[in-house]
């Protein structure tokens, strides 16, 4: 899984960045709101078909994701309501950018749909598998993955490999399921031993 195997490569950079905005008296709460902001911003650019800026919009979402955690950890502000809020905001961004992806390729309604449903159940999946076991984060497919995935496809398509959105989607809808399916499995196994 490329978030957890990455991230302490991904800490190098993400936690002196953190540290900078933590002086800064930016609070975390308003970070997440800020990434939520920029994922309706790329949703608004796919859907206007300016690739190049949804995929800014998209890669300034992802860095704010990554980085509201960590200034809260610098602030000592971690809190329960800031992971609940900071869950809450991931799943309206990505069902924000998968509508601007739909209306993007104004057709295909389904495989987003599909997607859609893939994503808000891996970590739908995960969190109430937690209630039974200790952890359930097995899988190919956490927030990162899917948006590296997407972001590729969006370069791709930049770049005139016409049909890469659309291929990324076929990926995403394939390897979302895939992980509820391994989450499912791992909590079946975990509550019979």
């Amino acid at each position: 899984m490329l978030s957890a195997n990455f991230r302490g490569h991904a800490d190098k950079i993400i936690v002196p960045v953190a540290r900078l905005i933590s002086k800064s008296g930016i609070s975390p709460g308003i970070i997440t709101l800020l990434g939520l902001f920029f994922s309706i911003m790329a949703a608004g650019m796919f859907a206007q078909k300016y690739l190049h800026l949804a995929l800014v919009f998209l890669v300034l979402s992802s860095v704010l994701d990554a980085i509201d955690g960590a200034v809260a950890r610098q602030l000592n502000r971690v809190s329960e309501f800031g992971g609940f809020l900071d869950s809450l905001t991931d799943r309206y961004s990505d069902s924000f950018v998968l509508i601007g992806v739909a209306l993007y390729l104004e057709d295909h309604y389904l495989l987003v749909f599909i997607v859609l449903v893939g994503s808000l159940l891996v970590s739908y999946s995960r969190a109430r598998a937690e209630n039974y076991i200790e952890r359930c984060d097995v899988g190919i497919a956490e927030r990162a993955e899917r948006l590296i995935i997407l972001m590729i496809a969006t370069i791709l398509e930049i770049t005139g490999v016409s049909g890469s959105i659309y291929a990324g989607l076929i990926i995403l809808a394939v390897i979302t399921h895939l992980t509820v399916l391994q989450r499912v499995i791992l909590t079946h196994r975990s509550l019979r031993e």
